[in-house]
């Protein structure tokens, strides 16, 4: 018997995708200052999310949902397109020396049974050390679980992304301390697959 609540389905890119958003989680649109984690900048600036990101974040846990439309990677093979993602976001969040890719893989049609069945579909799984704000110290870095999804849509030149952003330790001299509270790697692989499980583009034009 399956006790779990039904998926809390939400609108993304003006409907044009809809997704599966745990209802814990705020647009960060209506949050008026809050710095998540794998925000797709080189510093610490808060600013707009640009119209190709819709971004959700739990500020109990400090754990962050991410959606992006990018342009297609044609420089990274379909089996290494998640990787390259991966990394992206490790050079985003200024731990490139601090990652560790633990599992990649191809998704099935049975995980991800929204999109077309020919949809190109990879994961990956992993950690970053990540520093919030401009806080440098070693023991300011947060041990931050990814789980990482791409769908490439090459007749679109488009890779469509979703990254779930877990802190599971959190640093003795984080300002994450104060409020965050660490999450389950277990808990938060369960609502990942929810929201693969969800996806669904409704409006193809969205790419052009």
């Amino acid at each position: 018997m399956n006790d779990q609540p039904p998926p809390t389905l939400q609108q993304l890119f003006g409907g044009a995708i809809v997704a599966h958003i745990p209802p814990q989680f705020t647009d960060v649109r209506f949050l008026t200052h809050f710095f998540f984690y794998l925000y797709r900048t080189q510093n610490d600036d808060i600013r707009e999310i640009p119209d190709n990101q819709e971004v959700f974040v739990d500020t109990h846990t400090d754990q962050s949902i991410v959606v992006e439309i990018l342009e297609l990677v044609n420089e990274a093979s379909n089996e290494e397109a998640a990787s390259y993602h991966f990394s992206s976001v490790a050079f985003d969040n200024d731990a490139e020396d601090t990652t560790i890719v633990q599992q990649t893989g191809i998704l099935t049609p049975a995980e991800v049974p929204k999109l077309p069945s020919n949809t190109l579909m990879y994961f990956a799984t992993g950690q970053q050390m990540v520093s919030k704000f401009n806080e440098r110290d070693s023991s300011a870095r947060n041990l931050v679980n990814i789980f990482l999804a791409v769908f490439r849509l090459p007749q679109h030149q488009t890779d469509l992304v979703i990254t779930y952003n877990l802190p599971i330790l959190i640093g003795e001299t984080s300002s994450s301390r104060s409020y965050a509270q660490e999450g389950n790697v277990h808990v938060g692989y369960e609502e990942f697959k929810r929201i693969l499980a969800s996806v669904q583009i409704v409006d193809w034009s969205l790419f052009g």
